[in-house]
């Protein structure tokens, strides 16, 4: 017994305050017990039964108590005669299904205490994100796990009621987008976290979008700032699944809905024809608009799912108000019945428990505006009955997408209506209004109208619900707010208090912020001293850039710079301010091409915030952006990758001091230390620092896609760039497709601004695709989006954007040449030479004069390609005639341009037989590559290679082998030391490099030595084909082929033969992907098969092979030689 008293009284001063109260009462009265037990422990047992009896019964109490405070802040479930009810998710009229993956990962969410407490769930109106978080709730174990619906206004009180249950809880915040109380809510749930209270709570987010509400959250607290990067976002798409089509869903949803109506299940083909799919909400509506026009008698035999199925589901509610008011006795017609419910739905907060709050609304009404209170308490009763509340004095109309149908709907027929509704409103209610316009617009055509009435009757003192609800996701908002503003009138106050409330970082609102800042510097400068100039100037300036006015931009901008010098003398002068200032002049200058001022400026801004740093100790992320774009513009300098590098350095330091302050910047300049590593060949280090950018913008997109949208998308294609560089073909364009699909969303939400980047994306996507096997007709494709989009901005500007249009006619041609289209491609290509040829016509020489040299490379080289010699010659020479000017007055900008049209030039005098010319202008091209590699070691490496590879062969063209073999032995040792760092990257070309050498070794007498080198190329050439058929099939037969000579050549008849047969196998097998090259091939081994068969006098095989022969020679007669289709410059 002593025993037992030592380890009870040991215990109970340990046990967890987690534990049950009940459990915790229990164990203090038995150590009180077993503590006298010694002594007395028959004379104290009655006594300590009704102690423990006395501590359950207190338990039990205490832990009701709780569960009472807890349930009082619950969100009030559906209930009611409403048809259109059995709809909600709270019903749950059809069994739950799909969602699979969701479910599983939210279900580890909640199982897993070390995760952070807080999930967002985002998906559009109507998706299933309640229903989803209901059945979550319904998964986890009832004995473990207590769930609440929060209500509105109750967030924090419910948050503190749940800390002190004595079970896990699991909060559902819906429509969290709206709740003023949420960032209070999270600064609760932080600090419960930080005390190490939360792992038995679990808050689930729910929104239609993580917009920029979430991005304001940033500003709360570090606390809120961690918690909300640490949160998980989960966006919910239409489809439940990828196994579950639409048609599907309704077919599944039917007879629950019959049985829920107690009526037979209707005989109806759906059809579904929109080509996106439809939101579960309008599916389950449109199998329950099928139940309830057979009970109404009105049924067909067919029925479609679209979203117009919502108005035949309101007209079975209407008749529901219809018939509920004629048995009240409520005395109005159906007309003023819909207007009533829409005015609740428009305005009533849930949180607003006072039923006089329900009768002004109701009286907003314009045949109830003079009502009497006996008829608007009747109105207020008949409300009551349709929809009851169960706290409130009424509920409302759902599911949400009806209600903002049926609101829409009613505005649209009364303009007295809307005038009453939408003036006049507090903040509350501005708020909720436009929350419900704003959302209408992306499902009902005429709602947007109806948002800009209310958003001009808002504009300017409620300014900041305006800002609040375009925060919340959406373009339309914003767009209204711009709409408004171009038609009030405002004094200088009004536009300065707007001014001050639109956060310029914002993408929808950015319209409407350039012009407040523009119509208060054109009607009010007067007004302004000479700092406020200033100041105002730098952010339209900003502003412009940010909308892509670069003249806009450059004009505010220099204007600011002026006002500043002006007060230069001014003790108040903020030095800050003259950073920010010239930083942004370089950065336009920069951008419009004019790099020597834009360097000059960068650099001095580089000065001024060095200097700020040094003396404020502060202000290193402003260095840091000053750096990379100096960075971006010296390119491809070594000072370049130094500035990028020190950036890095900066903003990672800035970050471990204050976690999560400038993570977007940070991700920045890590894109711009990747583009510079890229430039020097570094690709997998360039890879690495472009993850860690897509990573980090994948993080703060979450919190804020209106702001960083642009920039992940970038990233992503950048991420693609690199993969490619590296052969990882499917997964470059895996990220690229996912960075363009986000220019396209970008695109459509604000037309023109992001135009000129989705193109120059597109053109990259379609380039990168182009290598992948099946793929080229898409490339093509895509190709041709990129025109479409250059020509519309062509038709508005052709100076500003004729060289993208001249771009992507050149990169077509290209495209089309692969694809074995040579006139087309010719074309092509000479159609963008011509564009290049006029703009430099019209005064831009300087502008267009490089891109029109490069141009000419490609027609060169496609005029090869359709055997157009002579005129491949005579444009390779204009194009050389070009660089050879730009390389006199600047060797280190235009030397690469130079060598890669001497090796154009080469190979077209090579194919056209100048074979002393092609070897003289093939050493100028090594030289100038040699050159280049000094200037950037390791950056040209690669190219240098390849150009010794060809000058072996131009040396073996003229049978000097003696130079021939030592030039391909330098190739060979320098394509090695590439290998080391990714063997996959250069195992091609160590493959032709020993094809050559063999070649040249078995013509100088040496076969033997020239099979090592062949069967080396063949194991290489065998790995590479079996992965990549279309690329490698036609060097591993011609290999085979070249191993069978060499064999021949040994007096091994025997093997010679068999390599041959081989040989034409793989010929075959690369025709069945690639005729024309198929064809070339195996007439070229077919020949030299004839000789084998000749060897061993099979005259039938022989004669079959001739006859083969002799078709593909008329097949092929006037194509190209193989290497000459496919040949390249700008890629």
């Amino acid at each position: 017994m002593l025993m037992v008293v030592g380890v009870v009284a040991a215990v109970v001063p340990l046990a967890p305050s987690t534990w049950p109260l009940a459990v915790q009462l229990l164990l203090a009265t038995i150590g009180v017990i077993a503590a006298g037990a010694a002594g007395s422990y028959v004379s104290e047992w009655l006594a300590a039964r009704r102690a423990i009896k006395a501590a359950e019964q207190a338990a039990i109490v205490e832990e009701e108590k709780r569960r009472e405070a807890l349930v009082a802040t619950r969100e009030v479930a559906a209930a009611g005669v409403s048809v259109a009810e059995l709809l909600r998710p709270e019903r749950g009229a059809v069994m739950f299904a799909g969602r699979v993956e969701e479910l599983k990962s939210l279900t580890g969410w909640c199982g897993n205490e070390d995760a952070c407490p807080v999930w967002l769930l985002t998906g559009q109106g109507g998706v299933g994100k309640t229903r989803l978080a209901l059945h979550l709730a319904e998964s986890l174990p009832f004995e473990e796990w207590e769930y609440l619906p929060v209500r509105q206004g109750r967030e924090v009180e419910a948050l503190r009621a749940a800390a002190q249950m004595n079970q896990r809880v699991l909060l559902l915040v819906d429509y969290a987008e709206t709740r003023s109380e949420l960032a209070e809510m999270l600064t609760e749930v932080a600090r419960l976290e930080a005390a190490g209270h939360a792992s038995r709570l679990r808050v689930l987010l729910l929104a239609r979008q993580a917009g920029e509400w979430w991005t304001e959250l940033d500003t709360e607290s570090h606390a809120v700032r961690d918690l909300v990067a640490r949160t998980s976002v989960l966006e919910l798409a239409p489809a439940l699944d990828t196994n579950r089509e639409d048609l599907q869903v309704i077919e599944e949803a039917l007879p629950s809905f019959a049985a829920a109506l107690g009526c037979p299940v209707p005989q109806v083909t759906f059809t579904v024809d929109s080509e996106e799919r439809l939101p579960v909400l309008v599916l389950h509506a449109a199998a329950l608009v099928a139940v309830l026009d057979q009970e109404q008698g009105t049924a067909g035999g067919r029925a479609a799912a679209e979203f117009g199925v919502l108005e035949r589901l309101l007209g079975h509610e209407r008749r529901l108000w219809d018939k509920t008011a004629r048995r009240a006795g409520v005395g109005m017609d159906l007309a003023v019945l819909q207007q009533v419910i829409a005015a609740v739905a428009l305005l009533l907060d849930p949180r607003d428990h006072d039923e006089e709050a329900v009768r002004a609304v109701v009286r907003l009404v314009p045949d109830l505006a003079r009502a009497d209170d006996m008829r608007i308490g009747a109105v207020v009763r008949w409300l009551r009955q349709i929809y009851p509340g169960v706290r409130e004095p009424v509920g409302m109309l759902r599911p949400d997408l009806l209600a903002e149908r049926h609101v829409v709907d009613q505005l649209i027929k009364s303009s007295e209506l809307v005038r009453l509704c939408l003036t006049s409103l507090t903040p509350l209610q501005v708020k909720r209004a436009l929350t419900l316009l704003s959302r209408a617009c992306s499902h009902h055509d005429k709602a947007y109208g109806i948002l800009a009435r209310a958003v001009e009757a808002s504009v300017p003192y409620q300014i900041n619900q305006i800002v609040s609800v375009a925060l919340q996701g959406g373009t339309h908002a914003g767009k209204a707010l711009h709409a408004s503003l171009k038609r009030k009138v405002l004094t200088h106050d009004d536009l300065e208090f707007m001014a001050n409330a639109l956060p310029w970082e914002s993408s929808s609102l950015l319209d409407a912020s350039r012009h407040v800042v523009e119509k208060m510097l054109a009607e009010h400068l007067d007004n302004m001293g000479g700092n406020q100039k200033a100041y105002w100037h730098r952010v339209l300036g900003a502003l412009d850039l940010r909308a892509g006015d670069l003249d806009g931009a450059l004009t505010h901008t220099t204007l600011a710079l002026e006002y500043y010098a002006n007060r230069a003398q001014s003790p108040s002068l903020d030095i800050s301010e003259l950073g920010r200032i010239v930083n942004n002049l370089g950065t336009v200058l920069s951008q419009k091409g004019v790099d020597d001022k834009g360097v000059w400026f960068l650099r001095e801004a580089v000065r001024i915030r060095r200097k700020i740093v040094q003396l404020s100790g502060r202000h290193q992320p402003e260095l840091a952006v000053s750096l990379c774009n100096l960075s971006n513009l010296l390119s491809p300098s070594e000072e370049s990758l130094a500035l990028a590098r020190e950036a890095v350095q900066l903003l990672e330091a800035s970050e471990a001091d204050h976690p999560g302050d400038h993570q977007a910047e940070l991700a920045g300049a890590k894109m711009a230390l990747a583009s510079r590593m890229a430039d020097r060949g570094l690709h997998r280090d360039a890879l690495e620092q472009v993850r860690t950018a897509v990573a980090i913008y994948r993080d703060v997109i979450t919190e804020s896609p209106d702001v960083h949208q642009y920039n992940y998308a970038s990233a992503l294609i950048n991420q693609g760039n690199c993969l490619a560089e590296l052969r990882c073909q499917r997964e470059a364009i895996a990220s690229i497709e996912d960075g363009v699909q986000l220019l396209r969303g970008l695109s459509r939400a604000y037309p023109n601004r992001h135009d000129v980047t989705l193109a120059n994306s597109l053109i990259n996507y379609a380039m990168t695709l182009s290598k992948l096997e099946h793929r080229m007709q898409d490339a093509i494709s895509i190709m041709s989006e990129a025109m479409d989009i250059a020509r519309e901005l062509v038709s508005v500007d052709r100076l500003a954007h004729g060289g993208l249009l001249a771009q992507i006619y050149v990169h077509t041609g290209l495209l089309r040449r692969r694809a074995g289209r040579h006139s087309e491609a010719l074309a092509s290509i000479a159609r963008g030479v011509d564009i290049y040829k006029d703009l430099t016509k019209i005064g831009e020489v300087e502008r267009f004069n490089i891109d029109l040299g490069r141009a000419l490379m490609n027609l060169s080289s496609s005029q090869a390609s359709s055997n157009d010699l002579a005129g491949a010659l005579q444009t390779a020479e204009e194009s050389l005639n070009i660089f050879l000017t730009y390389r006199r007055s600047d060797p280190n900008v235009y030397t690469e341009d130079w060598a890669k049209c001497l090796t154009t030039l080469g190979t077209i005098l090579s194919v056209s037989g100048y074979h002393e010319r092609a070897l003289f202008i093939t050493v100028e091209a090594v030289n100038a590559y040699r050159e280049l590699d000094a200037m950037n070691p390791g950056r040209h490496s690669s190219t240098l290679a390849h150009m010794l590879a060809s000058l072996g062969k131009r040396y073996a063209a003229i049978s000097d082998y003696g130079k021939s073999i030592p030039c391909s032995h330098e190739a060979l040792d320098l394509f090695k030391s590439l290998s080391v760092a990714g063997p996959e990257l250069h195992s091609g070309s160590i493959g032709g490099v020993l094809v050559d050498l063999g070649i040249s070794l078995s013509e100088s007498g040496k076969p033997r030595d020239a099979l090592d080198c062949e069967l080396q190329a063949i194991e290489i050439y065998s790995e590479l084909a079996s992965r990549d058929p279309a690329g490698y099939l036609e060097q591993y037969a011609r290999t085979l082929d070249n191993a069978g000579c060499s064999h021949a050549q040994m007096g091994d008849q025997r093997e010679a033969l068999r390599y041959a047969r081989k040989a034409v196998k793989a010929a075959r097998s690369l025709r069945a992907i690639d005729g024309v090259a198929g064809d070339q091939t195996l007439l070229h081994v077919l020949g030299n098969l004839m000789d084998r068969l000749r060897e061993f006098e099979l005259w039938d095989e022989m004669q079959r092979v001739a006859i083969e022969i002799a078709e593909l020679a008329r097949r092929l007669e006037g194509a190209p030689p193989s290497f000459l289709r496919n040949m390249t410059i700008l890629d």
